[in-house]
């Protein structure tokens, strides 16, 4: 299983027509970022220097479509390590939904409870 298409809003995308451009609007950002942390799978260390479609993947077929999508749109590494979960509720076919909670780490010289 893997993406092909994907849309924002009332843009149309083919995974094969990104690339490795750089994400250029926020919705691309905020996509990148849901792609990355809403999903349980994980990259096979053993395979990391592959292409992202190559490259092993510990999850079911759904998580590993997303997580591959996600890392050709950036790292998903380092989008995991500045977005840290506080809490999941995983998929269930019986509920229809996912929860996925997570904050960012504070930026270096930046108090984590100020409001800038």
């Amino acid at each position: 299983m893997h993406v092909t298409d994907f849309a924002i809003f009332s843009e149309c995308f083919t995974t094969g027509s990104m690339g490795n451009q750089p994400l250029p609007t926020p919705p691309m950002l905020k996509l990148h970022a849901i792609a990355g942390c809403c999903n349980s799978g994980e990259f096979d260390v053993t395979t990391q220097h592959l292409p992202p479609q190559a490259r092993k993947v510990h999850g079911n077929a759904t998580d590993a479509a997303i997580l591959r999508f996600a890392e050709a749109l950036g790292s998903v590494k380092e989008l995991r390590h500045d977005l840290k979960k506080v809490v999941e509720i995983p998929f269930n076919s019986k509920r229809k939904f996912m929860v996925t909670l997570v904050e960012s780490e504070p930026t270096e010289g930046k108090n984590a409870e100020s409001d800038d």
